[in-house]
Parts: structure tokens; sequence; C-alpha cells
């Protein structure tokens, strides 16, 4: 138990520490609310809007009396985290899985800074653990211990089945976040659909030997002839080619997909730097 709290503190201050720099000022930014809310009534000035005289008030008062909006801040963001064995990849502070955890924490701090509420679900095949969304500190901590802990038990993965999962259950407009390696197919159909109702950006994490990969375990490719995912053995011997081009596929068709139809795509290198891509990206989109 201690070394688990050494571990989400070690998190918290490495994750924090980018947000309060400069991440977490992106990323209010590149979220808008969703409309405005009332705020408050005040006298009726001369150059005012009469269409926003309050006339309850105004009739009560005797006096002429406007309603004054803000903008509506609260957002729910939503992280989808993919946690089959294929995320397993990678040599120490290059780690598909370590990276996408620390990506979370980033999302959910910046979430947490910003007033903002935040769920989880981690999947595989199947879902894994699901954290409806809510606000506070205490909430973000038991999302960050969920990630630091998770114990691999599934290779396979079916994003579908998470996407579908989130359909029913998000019922609120939201911002979903997808972080995988998306070795998978036959998930656009839903997430066109939960595109309609909800903002999706899809971070992809890859590392550059992956294509070179050798060694065992299950590990699933795309075959770009016939559209079917396949779970190929490392050591098989067409495995290195057929995933060497699943590999360039991967991100071409991601790309289209959220080019078509205005989705954010982050591709992130697990063996270099990642908050300036984050960066970069959301700084963009401020600008959008």
């Amino acid at each position: 138990m201690k070394e688990l709290l050494r571990k989400v503190r070690r998190l918290e201050v490495k994750t924090r520490r980018m947000v309060e720099t400069t991440f977490a000022g992106e990323y209010h930014s590149a979220f808008k609310g969703q409309g405005l809310e009332f705020d408050e009534v005040r006298p009726y000035q001369y150059g005012d809007d009469i269409r926003s005289i309050d006339w309850n008030v105004t009739a009560k008062t005797g006096e002429v009396y406007i309603k004054q909006f803000r903008e509506e801040r609260e957002q729910t963001l939503f992280v989808l985290f993919d946690v089959s064995g294929s995320e397993d990849f990678g040599p120490g502070q290059e780690n598909k899985l370590l990276i996408g955890t620390e990506i979370a924490a980033i999302l959910a701090f910046s979430a947490l800074k910003n007033n903002d509420k935040i769920g989880l679900l981690t999947f595989s095949d199947q879902v894994e653990r699901f954290f409806k969304p809510q606000k506070g500190r205490k909430h973000v901590l038991k999302v960050v211990r969920t990630l630091l802990t998770h114990e691999h038990e599934h290779d396979q993965t079916n994003i579908q089945l998470a996407l579908d999962y989130v359909k029913r259950t998000l019922k609120r407009h939201g911002i979903l976040i997808v972080i995988s390696d998306f070795l998978d197919q036959g998930f656009e159909r839903s997430l066109i659909h939960l595109n309609k109702k909800h903002e999706v950006i899809l971070i992809r994490l890859f590392h550059p030997n992956e294509r070179f990969q050798m060694g065992a375990g299950t590990i699933p490719v795309l075959d770009i002839e016939t559209g079917r995912r396949r779970w190929l053995n490392a050591g098989d011997i067409g495995y290195r080619k057929l995933l060497n081009e699943n590999f360039e596929e991967i991100d071409q068709r991601l790309q289209r997909l959220c080019r078509r139809y205005r989705m954010g795509y982050i591709p992130v290198n697990t063996r270099e730097d990642y908050f300036p891509v984050l960066e970069r990206y959301f700084r963009q989109r401020n600008r959008l």
C-alpha cells in the first residue's frame, strides 16, 4: 500500500508540474463552454438589448431589469484507455502503457484545475474498469490509482465494445479522448456516431520498434487485404511483413477518418517527449 501511495504521489508530482506550467491554460482555452447560463439580474441601462429584459422582476419591482448570462464552463472529460496486451510494449520510460497512463493523468489533473468532471473507462476485449464522471481531487486520485494498479489480464482488444458502452452510459455532451494503439478494426461506425454528440479526440500510441518486434506472445494486427483482425504469434514467419504494412496503414486510416469527420488526432511516438506534442495540438485547437 505504501509503495502504491508513493507511485501515485510521483505521478501526481510529475504530471501536475506539466499541468501547472502551461498545459492547463491550453486545455482551458481549447474546450469552450456549451452555451450560456443565467448569472444575475441588474437594472436596465441605455443600450442594453431589450430581449434580455426580465419581465417577472420588472413587474415585481416596477423598474426595468435585464438578465445577465455567463459562459457555461463546466465540461465532462471522459477518457477511454486501452489496456490490452499490445499496449505493454516498449522499454522502460518508452512503454506505451506507461506513457498512456501519464497522458491520462495530465488530462485528469487539467480537468480538476478547470473544475470539470472526469470519467474513465479502461478496456481490452471487455470493459475492465469504469468511473462515471465526477469532480474533485479525491475522485481524480482514485482514477490515477486505477491506472497505476492495472494488472494485465487480456491480450485482445475490442474498441467498438468500449465505444458502445460509453454511448449507453454517457448521456450529456462530453469530450471523449480515446488512448490506444488502435490495433483493431470495425469500430469506425461507433466512433462516428459518438462524434455527432461529443467532441472526440484520438491519441494513438506507437513505438517505432513495433514494426520490427520479435518475441513471444499473441499480437493483434489488421490484414489490409481482407480488412480482418488477425491474432498472430510474434514468431510467425510472415509476422514482421504484415506488421510493417499495418504500422503505416493504421496511421493513414485514422488520419482520413478524423479529417473527414472533424475529430482530433494526436499520434504519439513513445520514444520521444510526448508533452510538446500534446501542447502543440491544444494550442492549434485554440485557434480554430
